[in-house]
């Protein structure tokens, strides 16, 4: 049996996030105009990211987990050294993206490239994995104590609520993933997902898109994330943010060192602080 280094695989990811973000310097970033929102507050929306804001976990464990059972779903047509390069590859794709399909068969089109086997039935091992197997992860992930009551009292003011965990897993995960976060049952006005979106963080598109879908306009926004860059981008199509912290144990913050090392800003957060403090942002911001 071929055996391969996941640990390499976690750290050749690494390295293409630097490439990401080369990347996305070298795109357009149209702006449309938005339809009208309300205009009677000043806060409207509220776009939670979801991994390690609402649900706490080492993203690098997950990672060499999840490609390691993934790959077995792929061991008759490659080699565990041609599996994690290539899906490294598609999902760093994603970024390139440019509207005309999903994230999905954004996904598929790049991996199925030079196999001998129809798209469809590629993606139906995926399909299969994810129904079948994406559960036993949840024993790495930890919801965020407090992350429920914060949500629920958000949706009683009136606030629209939208899950904005960047759109590369399909919607079936996503949802899994939000039960795991003691939030299955709460009825959001969106949740974006591969097969619902087709543009990917830190593109301003995929903002613009979740703005267009739920009728707000990006100032009548508050992003809430502990991403310093994927997240807090944002900011450059009008959104308030929020930088949470409750996970800055767990992980180093990669998009501050890889902004820094290709020269691209990182957006200063509006605010800043533990989830359960967004609720002061909240009062503050709807009190202007």
């Amino acid at each position: 049996m071929v055996s391969c280094d996941w640990s390499v695989v976690s750290s050749e990811w690494r390295k293409k996030i630097t490439d990401w973000i080369t990347i996305l310097q070298q795109l357009p970033t149209n702006q449309s105009p938005l339809p009208n929102g309300e205009e009677n507050l000043k806060l409207n929306a509220m776009l939670f990211d979801l991994d390690n804001t609402l649900i706490l976990f080492e993203e690098a464990i997950f990672f060499q987990h999840y490609s390691k059972k993934l790959y077995l779903s792929f061991q008759d047509l490659m080699t565990p050294q041609q599996f994690g390069p290539k899906l490294i590859h598609s999902t760093q794709s994603m970024i390139r993206n440019n509207g005309e399909k999903t994230n999905a068969e954004f996904f598929v089109d790049d991996f199925a490239d030079g196999m001998a086997i129809d798209k469809k039935a590629l993606w139906q091992r995926f399909e299969k994995f994810y129904a079948n197997e994406f559960e036993q992860f949840q024993t790495l992930m930890k919801p965020l104590d407090g992350a429920r009551e914060i949500i629920s009292k958000l949706q009683q003011m009136g606030l629209k609520l939208v899950i904005a965990s960047n759109p590369m897993f399909p919607m079936n995960v996503q949802l899994m993933r939000l039960k795991w976060a003691g939030l299955g049952d709460i009825e959001f006005d969106l949740v974006t997902s591969a097969d619902n979106t087709s543009f990917v963080k830190p593109r301003l598109e995929y903002y613009q898109h979740i703005c267009e879908t739920i009728r707000v306009k990006p100032e009548h926004c508050l992003m809430v994330g502990n991403d310093g860059f994927n997240d807090m981008i944002s900011s450059k199509i009008g959104m308030k943010t929020y930088l949470t912290t409750d996970s800055d144990h767990l992980s180093i913050d990669l998009s501050r060192e890889l902004a820094k090392d290709v020269g691209l800003e990182m957006p200063a957060p509006d605010f800043k602080g533990p989830l359960k403090d967004v609720i002061i942002a909240v009062e503050n911001l709807s009190a202007q």
